[in-house]
Order: C-alpha cells, then sequence, then structure tokens
C-alpha cells in the first residue's frame, strides 16, 4: 500500500484511522462520506493490517521476542499449534544462520520462565519495556506528496528532542474470556463489527457488546498501520547514549510507515529494536541519518526476515487464563500433548 499512490481523499482516511473506532467517526473526521470511506477501509485492510492496540501490561500481559535456533520440527511445530501466549513466528536469517522470530505475550513476571519453558534453543529473548507502531498522522518525518507518501530523514534531527511517549503506568484491567476473544478479532481488524465477532463466536450480540463497552474499550489505545509482509523486511537494532533518546527516537519512528514494530529493551531501555519493511534506498538513507546524530552509538542490520514465512495465530492469551488469573500450567499442559521435544 505505501508504494502507491493515494488520492488526498484517501490520505484523510488514512490519517484519521488511528483515532477512531467505526468508519462513521473516521468519515466525520476526514469531512467525507460514509461510503466512501468505508470502500476506503476495506481497501486499505486489504493491503495492511490495521489492529486495534490494546494495553497489554493493562491486562497482566508482557509483550516480547523470543529468538531462537532455527529446527525443522521447532517450525513445524510453531507453525501448526497454538502454543498459548504465542502470536507470531517468522523465520529469519541473519550472518550466522537461519533463526525463527516469535512474537509472544506472557504473563507480566513470568517472562522468562515463559521462555525457558518452551522447548527451543534460545538465542536472546527481547522483553519490551516501551512499544510503538505506525500510527499515521499528518506532519513530522513524513511527508504526502504528488499522491505519495516518503519520509524526510533530513528532518530527524529537529523532531528528535520531541516525543508524544511516556514513562507512565498501566492500570490493571480484569478480562475474562470474551474479553480476549473481542480483542484478538480487533487486533485482525480494528472495525470489525460486534455482530460479525459475536456470529463466528457463537455469542449473543448483547453479552458481546456489555463486555465491549465495559472491559474492552476502556484498553484500548488507538489504532495502528502495519505492513503485510510481502517483500524482505529487516531487523534493525539501535544503540544510544541514553533512554530518553531512546524513547524519543521510538516516538520518531512510530511516525514511519514501513515499520512493523518498534520497541526499548526492558532492562537495557537505551536499545531499541526496529522490524521494518523498507524500500533498501531508504534503509541506507536511514542508517546514514541515524549515524550522524547526536546521541546515537551504533546502529546495525541484525536479520532479514522472510515474507512467506509468516504465521500469525493473533492472540492466544485466552489459552493461558484460568479461573484464578493468567498461567503457564496451559502451556506445560500443551506442550505435554503435543509430546515433541524439539
Amino acid at each position: 500500500m505505501f508504494w502507491r499512490k493515494l488520492t488526498p481523499a484517501e490520505y484523510k482516511v488514512l490519517t484519521a484511522l488511528p483515532y477512531a473506532l467505526t468508519c462513521s467517526e473516521i468519515a466525520k473526521k476526514a469531512t467525507l462520506s460514509p461510503s466512501y470511506v468505508n470502500s476506503k477501509v476495506k481497501k486499505i485492510c486489504k493491503e495492511a493490517r490495521v489492529g486495534f492496540l490494546v494495553d497489554y501490561k493493562a491486562l497482566g500481559l508482557s509483550p516480547m521476542y523470543l529468538v531462537v535456533r532455527y529446527d525443522r520440527e521447532a517450525e513445524r511445530l510453531l507453525s501448526n499449534c497454538e502454543i498459548p501466549y504465542i502470536k507470531r513466528v517468522i523465520k529469519v536469517w541473519d550472518w550466522y544462520g537461519y533463526k525463527l522470530l516469535i512474537e509472544a505475550c506472557p504473563p507480566l513476571g513470568l517472562e522468562r520462565g515463559f521462555a525457558y519453558l518452551l522447548p527451543f534453543n534460545l538465542t536472546d529473548v527481547w522483553i519490551k519495556e516501551w512499544e510503538v507502531k505506525y500510527i499515521p498522522r499528518d506532519g513530522g518525518l513524513t511527508k504526502f506528496t504528488g499522491g505519495s507518501l516518503s519520509v524526510e530523514w533530513a528532518n530527524l534531527p529537529s523532531i528528535l528532542g520531541k516525543t508524544g511517549l511516556s514513562w507512565s503506568t498501566s492500570k490493571p484491567a480484569k478480562v475474562d474470556r470474551v474479553d480476549l476473544l473481542i480483542i484478538r478479532e480487533k487486533e485482525k481488524f480494528a472495525f470489525a463489527s460486534l455482530s460479525g465477532i459475536a456470529e463466528r463466536a457463537g455469542l449473543s450480540q448483547q453479552l458481546l457488546s456489555y463486555h465491549y463497552r465495559a472491559h474492552v474499550r476502556p484498553l484500548w489505545r488507538g489504532n495502528c498501520v502495519e505492513p503485510k509482509i510481502t517483500n524482505v523486511p529487516v531487523i534493525y537494532r539501535v544503540e544510544t547514549a541514553s533512554p530518553g533518546i531512546a524513547l524519543s527516537l521510538l516516538w520518531c519512528f512510530s511516525q514511519i510507515p514501513w515499520l512493523i514494530d518498534g520497541f526499548a529493551l526492558q532492562g537495557n531501555e537505551k536499545t531499541i529494536i526496529l522490524l521494518l519493511e523498507a524500500p533498501l534506498e531508504d534503509i541506507v538513507r536511514m542508517h546514514s541519518s541515524l549515524l550522524q546524530l547526536d546521541g546515537v552509538v551504533h546502529c546495525e542490520l541484525l536479520a532479514f526476515m522472510e515474507a512467506e514465512s509468516e504465521v500469525y495465530h493473533g492472540l492466544t492469551a485466552h489459552l493461558g487464563l484460568e479461573e484464578e488469573g493468567w498461567s503457564l500450567r496451559p502451556v506445560e499442559k500443551v506442550l505435554e500433548e503435543l509430546g515433541k521435544s524439539v
């Protein structure tokens, strides 16, 4: 989507997406007709993943990535089985060979226990301290000219000191399986109708509407637009001189239309990891701009991702929810039932 031409009206729809929960709200913000907006939202969602951003830490979950040594049996297992808390698996390769990148959301405080419970050969554990996604907005680093989106890397030093991110802590929220089912569907498509979700789940729309208003809606942080992985995306690491610079850089990257995910590492908040699906010429310009910034100590390309290898399970946290809350027992049970040792 981000390489094709956009009309001014389509661009208005794109920039209104993050701040609305329905197509009618987008139409109002973009001052366009609801029928036009509805058709354009459907078109955008065929070319990108428009997801409902939820406050995971308020749910008691901790977004993270695991990097494990590639093994064909591990790939088969992760592709065919939904293991509690595992959302997505992508095959990657770096200078030392193939690996698997596993996106997960285990319970807060149990991240490393979860990581070492899995029967895989771990090489890295990346727990997110802060995370950002692409939030389309007018101005900043991204410019819309001549029907195209472009990144003005020359503007990076002037906006680096600004940030729309905060250090705020989340208030705990109690959720059940119905809430998590709604979140899972909304993460796939932020504008999925409650009637459609109710029909697929075999539940009443009245029940889903109540859960959405009372429990899910308060956890909404906005919508993100994630490019569908079609080319050769990369994993990129930036080392900064301070957590403040890392936080500011993350905010800058939330304006980049090629961002799949960006986060600072827990325990090493001066380091940020970026998953990008950018044209190679833009990677070169980005790298050059970062190297010239005061406060950037080191930056490097870590790995390439295989576009066709992505397995997206969605939010599987509901598989780990027990009566008393989150537990790793269901993970142990699934692994035991699979009877596999990778």
